[in-house]
C-alpha cells in the first residue's frame, strides 16, 4: 500500500513543477573518450555544494596525483541534471531546472563539466491539516510530522509523514489508510493528510508454523511475546516481540505476519522461525598494552536438552612484551533466559585463574583464584538494563623475588602479604545505552552506575563498598565528524577489621585486594601509559575525562584528536583543587596531580571496530607511570570509549 501511495504522491507532484533535463545551448560534449578535469556549478546558491555532489554519479577527480581520473559519461551527466533538480525540490525549489555543458580542459583529453542551475522561487508550507484521526490524539501525531508551517516544502515529507501517522494510529489499536495531498499556491504549499481510521483491534493468538522439525519447544518461543491475547493492539509490541525472540540466540530468522480479522476485531499472527546451529566453537588472538599477546577459545551449546538453556566453556592465556606468562583463565557458564518464571537472564559461572602480578619490578606475586559467580539481568524498555551479581573469590598467592629487596621491604612482604584470602561481594549495575551503534557511534549516550558491597554481612577477608559511575556522549558534527565526551569517577570505602593485603601501602588502600582497587592507564583510559600503570599499587578514588574528535578521511580511513586527563588517589580526601592545574614543565608530576595527555592518531574503521595508531604527549614527565613528556606511540583495536 505504501508503494502505491508513494507512486501516487510523486505523480501528484508532477503538477507542482516541470522538470527540464535538456542539455543547455552551447553544449559541446565530444564523442571520443575524455576524462573529467573538474566540476563547476553556476547559479544555485541555497543548497550546500556537498549535498549536490552527493547526489551526482559524475565524480570529481581525486586530489592525489595517482588518483584515477573519472571518465566522462553522457548518460551520467543527463541523470545528474535530474538529480540536481530533485535535490533542489527537496529544499522547496519546485521550479528548479538544471542543464549541463562541457568545455575543453587543459589538455585535449580533458573536459570541464559545468552544471547550470536555475533555482526559481522557494515554496514554504503555509498550512498542515489532519483529518479523520478520530480517537487518536492529534498533538502527538503533529509532533512527529516533518511537514510544519514555515518550513520549506519537501515532497518526500508526504511519504515520511504518512508512515508516521500510520505508526501512531497502530499504537492506539487501529490499522488506518493514510493519504496525502499537496496544493501549491504561488510561493506556498498547503499540506493535507486524510486518515481513514477504521475499527480498533486487539491481539489474537500467534500460531507457530515454522517448516521442518524444531528442536526448541514451542512454549519457549511463545513465552518471548510481550503481548497477550485480548490486549489492545499496539504495533511496537510486535517488533519488540521479534527482538525478544532474537535475543534468545536460538534463531537466525524470525518472521511475524499479521492476519487481521475485521469481523472479530482481532489480529492473529503467523510466526515462523529458523533455528541456528546449537553448537559453536570460536577462537581468537589479540594484543593490548599489558597483554601484548593473548589467545582465547570458546565452545558453547545454545539449547541444552531442548529447554533453551545455554552452556559456554571459555579460556584465555596472555603474555607480556617479554613473552612472559601473565594470565591464564578458564571458566564454565550456564545461562537460563527465564529465572523464576520471568524474563530475567540468569547465569552461574565457575572459574579458575592464574595471574602473575608484575606491577613491582623486584618481585612477582603469583595469584591463583577460584570462584563462583551468580548473576541475574533484567532488560527494560528504553534501552535500560539492571544487573545484580553475587561473586565469591578464593585467592592463594605466593611471592617470587627476582631482584634484591632490602630487609624492611622483605619483612613487610612476609608479614602483610597473606598466603590466602577470600572476597564475597554483592553488586548492582544500571546501564542505559542510547547509542546508535555500540562500536562506531555517531550520536547518543551510554551511562552506567555500579555499586558493590564486599565482606561485612557477606563475610570474607576484606570489607569495603565501591561506587563508580561513567557517562559517554557522542555528537555528529560537519562532514560526519564525531565529537565524543567521556567521564568516569569512583570511590572505595573500606570498613571493618583492617586486613593489610599488600606491603608498603596506605593502611586503607591495603585493606582492599589489588584487583578491586582503581588503576588507570592504557589505550582506553590515559593513552601513552601502560595498562593500569597509574599507580601500579592502585587507590581508592578515581577521576577520568576524555575528549575525542573523530574525523573521516577517505573510505574507511580517519583521524582522531584527543585529550585525556585523570588520576587515581590513595584516598578521596587527598584530592585537592590544585591537582587539576595544567603545567607545561620538565618537572615531574606530583603523586596527586591529574595527568594531562594530548595526541592524535590514525583510524581504520572495520566491522569489528577501529584499528588505531595513536601518538600522545604529556604536559610533564611521570616517573610514577613510567613515561616522559615526549611522544609515545600505541596500537589498539576497538574504540577508546
Amino acid at each position: 500500500m505504501l508503494r502505491i501511495l508513494a507512486a501516487a504522491i510523486l505523480l501528484g507532484l508532477a503538477g507542482l513543477a516541470t522538470a527540464g533535463i535538456a542539455l543547455g545551448a552551447g553544449t559541446d560534449f565530444p564523442n571520443e573518450l575524455k576524462t573529467i578535469q573538474s566540476l563547476k556549478f553556476e547559479g544555485g546558491t541555497h543548497v550546500p555544494r556537498k549535498e549536490v555532489l552527493a547526489a551526482l554519479k559524475t565524480r570529481e577527480p581525486g586530489i592525489w596525483p595517482w588518483s584515477r581520473k573519472p571518465l566522462l559519461r553522457l548518460d551520467f551527466v543527463r541523470a545528474d541534471t535530474a538529480a540536481i533538480e530533485q535535490t533542489y525540490r527537496q529544499h522547496g525549489f519546485l521550479d528548479a531546472k538544471a542543464t549541463a555543458r562541457g568545455t575543453p580542459g587543459k589538455t585535449d583529453d580533458r573536459v570541464v563539466v559545468t552544471f547550470v542551475i536555475q533555482e526559481g522561487v522557494r515554496c514554504k508550507i503555509a498550512n498542515v491539516t489532519l483529518e479523520g484521526l478520530g480517537p487518536v490524539p492529534e498533538g502527538p501525531v503533529r509532533r512527529h510530522l516533518y511537514a510544519r508551517t514555515g518550513r520549506a516544502f519537501n515532497p518526500l515529507y508526504l511519504i515520511a509523514d504518512t508512515t508516521h501517522i500510520a505508526y501512531d494510529c497502530r499504537e492506539h489499536g487501529f490499522l488506518p489508510d493514510v493519504g496525502a495531498l499537496a496544493t501549491r499556491r504561488a510561493d506556498s504549499v498547503d499540506v493535507r493528510y486524510v486518515v481513514q481510521i477504521g475499527r480498533s483491534y486487539a491481539f489474537g493468538p500467534a500460531n507457530l508454523s515454522s517448516p521442518g522439525d524444531l528442536h526448541v519447544k514451542p512454549r519457549l518461543i511463545l513465552r518471548e511475546l510481550v503481548f497477550r491475547t485480548g490486549d489492545p493492539y499496539k504495533g511496537s509490541l510486535v517488533q519488540e516481540s521479534i527482538e525478544q525472540i532474537y535475543r534468545t540466540g536460538l534463531f537466525s530468522q524470525v518472521q511475524m505476519t499479521p492476519l487481521p480479522d475485521s469481523s472479530n476485531g482481532v489480529i492473529e499472527f503467523d510466526l515462523r522461525v529458523r533455528e541456528r546451529r546449537p553448537r559453536w566453537l570460536d577462537a581468537g588472538i589479540g594484543s593490548g598494552t599489558s597483554e601484548r599477546l593473548n589467545f582465547t577459545a570458546e565452545w558453547g551449546h545454545r539449547n541444552i536438552n531442548a529447554r533453551g538453556l545455554q552452556a559456554v566453556l571459555g579460556s584465555k592465556a596472555a603474555f607480556d612484551a617479554k613473552a612472559k606468562f601473565i594470565l591464564g583463565h578458564v571458566e564454565g557458564t550456564l545461562y537460563d533466559p527465564w529465572v523464576l518464571g520471568a524474563r530475567r537472564r540468569g547465569s552461574t559461572t565457575v572459574y579458575y585463574e592464574h595471574r602473575n602480578d608484575r606491577a613491582v619490578p623486584s618481585y612477582v606475586i603469583h595469584q591463583q583464584s577460584r570462584g563462583i559467580n551468580f548473576q541475574v539481568r533484567r532488560e527494560y524498555r528504553g534501552l535500560t538494563r539492571l544487573t545484580v551479581t553475587q561473586d565469591n573469590t578464593y585467592v592463594d598467592q605466593q611471592i617470587e623475588f627476582i631482584a634484591h629487596v632490602d630487609s624492611t621491604t622483605l619483612d613487610s612482604l612476609n608479614r602483610y602479604v597473606p598466603p590466602s584470602y577470600t572476597t564475597h561481594r554483592l553488586g548492582m549495575e544500571i546501564d542505559r545505552d542510547g547509542r546508535d551503534d555500540p562500536i562506531q557511534p555517531f550520536h547518543g549516550s551510554n551511562n552506567t552506575f555500579a555499586a558493590d558491597l564486599a565482606g561485612g554481612p557477606l563475610s570474607g577477608t576484606s570489607s569495603f563498598t565501591r561506587v563508580q559511575a561513567g557517562t559517554a556522549w557522542y555528537f555528529t558534527l560537519r562532514r560526519l565528524s564525531v565529537l565524543g565526551l567521556h567521564g568516569r569517577a569512583g570511590v572505595i570505602d573500606p570498613f571493618g577489621r583492617p586486613q593489610n593485603l599488600n606491603p608498603a601501602l596506605d593502611a586503607k588502600v591495603a585493606q582492599v585486594p589489588l584487583e578491586d582497587r582503581f588503576r588507570i592507564g592504557g589505550v582506553n583510559t590515559l593513552r601513552g601509559y601502560n595498562e593500569n600503570a597509574l599507580p601500579a599499587s592502585g587507590g581508592l578514588a578515581l577521576l577520568q575525562m576524555n575528549v575525542e574528535l573523530r574525523v573521516p578521511l577517505i573510505g574507511p580511513f580517519g583521524t582522531e584528536w584527543f585529550v585525556d586527563a585523570g588520576n587515581v588517589w590513595e584516598r578521596p580526601s587527598y584530592i585537592h583543587a590544585k591537582d587539576f592545574a595544567i603545567r607545561f614543565t620538565s618537572e615531574p608530576y606530583e603523586r596527586g596531580s591529574v595527568r594531562w595527555i594530548a595526541g592524535a592518531g590514525l583510524r581504520l574503521n572495520l566491522p569489528i571496530g577501529p584499528l588505531r595508531f595513536d601518538v600522545s604527549w604529556a604536559t610533564q614527565p611521570d616517573p610514577i607511570g613510567g613515561r616522559g613528556r615526549g611522544p609515545r606511540t600505541q596500537f589498539a583495536i576497538g574504540p577508546s570509549f
